[in-house]
């Protein structure tokens, strides 16, 4: 009896430690997803009726190690797919060859197509790209011309990318409008672990700041 009343209490607060995880991770995905648009933060506003075609910037994320689709993979090119509101926009799929794996671009412009039916001629590869940044400034040729542009990957993500295009391209950066990146539970384990990248990333941002020696930053790192 004694040891049940002991074992509740710890019970208890790992409960709540562990809703307090889930709610903090929604939350802080939710308020990414608003992030850096033109207007502003949680100013989104309506993008229907721009000029010019519709665009998705894919991020890209390493397959698994026999080559196959990542979940992460899978869960970027959902987003990019359903995203686009009109009928004739393409999809630009970024990412390179990590450590001689099957290229990322490739990887989930093929499930794209094969399995989400998107048409390859609406399809658009940059496949150089090893981080973030990169992501962003290999791609800008292939989204000259857009009328209405997105970045589909985890809202941390994607909110980062497009802080980076408003520093490279400010007049592209003028052209983003939001993705369907947000929905509330989905993918949790991997908004987790996004944030977690995200957090290891600074940390390791200042110490190498702080210490003499320590070589470049990892600013252009991918989650």
């Amino acid at each position: 009896m004694m040891v049940a009343m002991s074992v509740r209490p710890a019970l208890v607060a790992l409960a709540s430690s562990a809703l307090a995880v889930v709610v903090g991770t929604e939350v802080l995905h939710a308020w990414a997803s608003r992030r850096h648009f033109p207007r502003g933060d949680d100013e989104r506003g309506d993008d229907a009726g721009r000029p010019g075609d519709e665009v998705v910037l894919v991020l890209g994320s390493p397959a698994t190690a026999r080559g196959d689709l990542h979940p992460v993979q899978r869960w970027r090119t959902d987003i990019a797919v359903r995203s686009l509101r009109g009928r004739d926009g393409r999809f630009v799929f970024s990412g390179g060859a990590p450590d001689g794996r099957p290229g990322e671009a490739e990887v989930m412009a093929a499930y794209a197509h094969e399995v989400l039916g998107v048409p390859r001629e609406r399809i658009a590869l940059e496949t150089r790209s090893r981080s973030t940044w990169e992501n962003v400034a290999f791609s800008v040729p292939l989204l000259e011309g857009a009328g209405t542009l997105r970045i589909a990957s985890a809202p941390t993500h994607a909110a980062r990318a497009r802080r980076y295009l408003a520093r490279q391209r400010p007049d592209l950066a003028l052209l983003l409008a939001p993705a369907d990146d947000y929905r509330v539970g989905e993918r949790l384990r991997w908004k987790a672990a996004s944030l977690a990248y995200g957090a290891a990333r600074r940390a390791v941002r200042r110490w190498r700041r702080r210490t003499p020696g320590a070589g470049p930053g990892v600013a252009q790192g991918r989650p």
